[in-house]
C-alpha cells in the first residue's frame, strides 16, 4: 500500500513544538527510509501550500530550505 508522504510529514510536524528544533530533510529521510531529495520535493510543496513553515540556513550566503517547522496554528489537513 502506498504511503502519502506529505501526510506522514505533517503527522510528524504536528507532534513537534513550534518553538523547537526543525525537522531537517535528513531527519525525515531517516525516519521514513527514503532519500532526502524525496523529502525536499514534498517539503517544498507543503511550504508552497502553507501547510508547513520553512526552516532556512545560509549556504554560501544563499538562503536554502533545509527543514520544516509546524504551523503555529495547524490547519485541517
Amino acid at each position: 500500500m502506498p504511503i502519502n508522504m506529505e501526510l506522514q510529514i505533517l503527522t510528524v510536524l504536528q507532534g513537534m513544538n513550534a518553538s523547537g528544533r526543525p525537522a531537517t530533510f535528513g531527519d525525515l529521510a531517516r525516519r521514513f527510509g527514503v532519500s532526502s531529495e524525496l523529502i525536499a520535493l514534498h517539503a517544498k510543496q507543503l511550504v508552497a501550500d502553507g501547510r508547513a513553515q520553512p526552516s532556512m540556513v545560509n549556504l554560501r550566503g544563499v538562503p536554502t530550505l533545509h527543514g520544516l517547522m509546524p504551523q503555529p496554528n495547524p490547519s485541517v489537513i
